[in-house]
């Protein structure tokens, strides 16, 4: 058995969650919100089979571009499900399903292998914190593109489709507000950990990645002060965030695409 025969039937789960989903929000069907979570559940469990076939490799860690890909979409989808009673989370499976699935195909078929044969407790430590933070900051940016769709037809007077379905705005800032909190908590923690692993910046092709990662948490932290001390919300701060999280995507996907089908040297 190999990873693409668990990852195609897995994508499969994950779009049929989607549809029905879609189909719910667009009111051409009533809700069936159990039915979504089961698929996205089963998806997850022939994801995380496949996942296992590929991020290692004769027992070391293979971090490449598209196994830390799958492994942020499979955290993902395991916390929108820990989170689906929530409505307006619930509705997030409509996108982050099928763009799971299109990652979880992409990493059983583009097998590059960066291998990591001496993990220590700390960059172990650092790479969990970091994959947790990027999973739920991606969430955050998905639901921010919410708020400020929903910040524009609330200003246009007109409110219809998936939107018409979502909760008060207040309610989808307190709960972006809430995401972005606990995301820098564990960013942060991340760099705490993970500093000491840094011996040679050039040599373990670190710099771009600190740079646009250090970006990225100043972006979210002048957004959380913004939002003490002025009251920041709505599409301003679903900007802010898409902005911060666009950082943190560049820090490791951007670096690491290049390295490894540009430059080819991972």
């Amino acid at each position: 058995m190999t990873a693409l025969t668990l990852a195609l039937p897995a994508a499969g789960f994950y779009f049929t969650g989607a549809i029905r989903q879609w189909l719910t929000i667009a009111g051409k069907s009533p809700s069936a919100r159990p039915f979504v979570v089961v698929m996205a559940a089963i998806g997850a469990v022939l994801h995380l089979a496949a996942l296992s076939m590929t991020l290692f490799s004769d027992h070391v860690l293979n971090l490449a571009m598209f196994q830390v890909g799958s492994l942020i979409s499979l955290m993902i989808v395991l916390l929108v499900l820990s989170m689906a009673w929530n409505k307006s989370l619930g509705n997030l499976f409509a996108g982050l399903l099928p763009l799971a699935g299109v990652i979880c195909l992409c990493a059983a078929l583009f097998d590059h292998q960066v291998l990591m044969s001496h993990l220590s407790y700390e960059l172990g430590l650092h790479i969990l914190l970091s994959i947790l933070a990027f999973s739920l900051f991606t969430i955050a940016a998905v639901h921010a593109i919410l708020i400020i769709l929903q910040d524009r037809q609330l200003r246009q007077h007109r409110m219809r489709g998936l939107l018409q379905s979502l909760p008060a705005l207040q309610t989808m800032d307190a709960l972006l507000f809430r995401m972005i909190w606990v995301g820098m908590a564990l960013l942060t923690a991340a760099f705490i950990v993970g500093y000491p692993a840094i011996e040679d910046i050039r040599a373990q092709h670190l710099t771009h990645k600190i740079v646009f990662a250090i970006t990225g948490w100043l972006v979210f932290a002048i957004l959380l002060f913004s939002r003490y001390r002025f009251g920041w919300r709505g599409a301003i701060a679903g900007g802010w965030t898409l902005a911060g999280t666009a950082f943190l995507i560049l820090s490791y996907f951007g670096s690491q695409f290049v390295l490894e089908y540009v430059l080819g040297n991972p």
